[in-house]
């Protein structure tokens, strides 16, 4: 079947949309939200902030945004599809964003203000289907976007605590390190925010690797690692090993400001 010319800037779209995600620079097409990642605090200025969503198409997208829960299951970040967020409203729920123009969607906490464990949500904005003319032969491809939102209170502090480093393959089979870290404190921390040394001894005791972290590298390779209060998180780090037997220890450094 042949693509129409709209279709085809749509797939490329959706490329750009996943090669972001990857890490990789690709030029601005299509459809771009930032940020992608927001920090709100229960109380104070901070309780609400601005995502914006910037169409590059010629023609209008009607976009909806929705919100849920986000809780850890299995030391993952689980986004609870069903439920929807109570105490976090995004406003406006719905609009058509005109070709060439930004759209901007208001995030607002209207939770507890004193929260006694951080909150973290999913917000999901997501390209409608339209209409096509009925004598075009054309596949709609549709974008949806997350932006993953925390909220903490002010005066609250994170605890990170490396509880374990262990050797794994990755989808290739190549040893890679993933780190159990837990968050003792009462509210979220990022992982990528600190200085980080990975070591790996061989059986013999041997020190056959080090390498240490600033918080830009660790993100390049793992993200932000976000740990929610009280909680504990499994998180790989994309950096190739020299071999897959022996002991692996990570040093965990100061926090930097965000």
């Amino acid at each position: 079947m042949k693509l129409s010319l709209r279709s085809l800037r749509r797939v490329g779209a959706v490329l750009v949309a996943l090669a972001a995600l990857a890490g990789i620079a690709t030029p601005l097409l299509a459809l771009n939200i930032t940020p992608v990642i927001v920090d709100l605090s229960s109380t104070g200025r901070r309780t609400s902030a601005v995502i914006s969503l910037q169409n590059t198409f010629a023609e209008a997208v009607p976009v909806e945004v929705s919100a849920h829960p986000v809780r850890v299951v299995n030391g993952e970040l689980v986004e609870s599809e069903e439920e929807e967020a109570k105490d976090l409203l995004v406003f406006p729920a719905q609009a058509t964003v005109e070709g060439g123009q930004t759209q901007a969607f208001r995030v607002q906490w209207v939770g507890e203000p004193a929260p006694k464990a951080s909150e973290h949500f999913y917000v999901t904005v997501s390209q409608l289907p339209v209409t096509l003319p009925g004598n075009q032969n054309a596949i709609q491809v549709l974008h949806r976007f997350k932006v993953l939102v925390s909220v903490g209170a002010p005066d609250a502090k994170a605890e990170l605590r490396i509880d374990k480093a262990d050797i794994q393959p990755d989808e290739n089979g190549k040893p890679r390190p993933v780190i159990t870290v837990s968050n003792g404190g009462n509210t979220y921390g990022y992982l990528g925010q600190r200085e980080l040394t990975i070591v790996q001894r061989a059986p013999d005791g041997r020190e056959v690797f080090r390498r240490s972290f600033s918080p830009d590298l660790i993100q390049r390779q793992m993200g932000l690692g976000l740990v929610p209060s009280g909680q504990t998180r499994v998180l790989p780090v994309n950096l190739p090993l020299p071999q897959a037997d022996g002991t692996l220890s990570v040093e965990l450094g100061a926090a930097t400001s965000s």
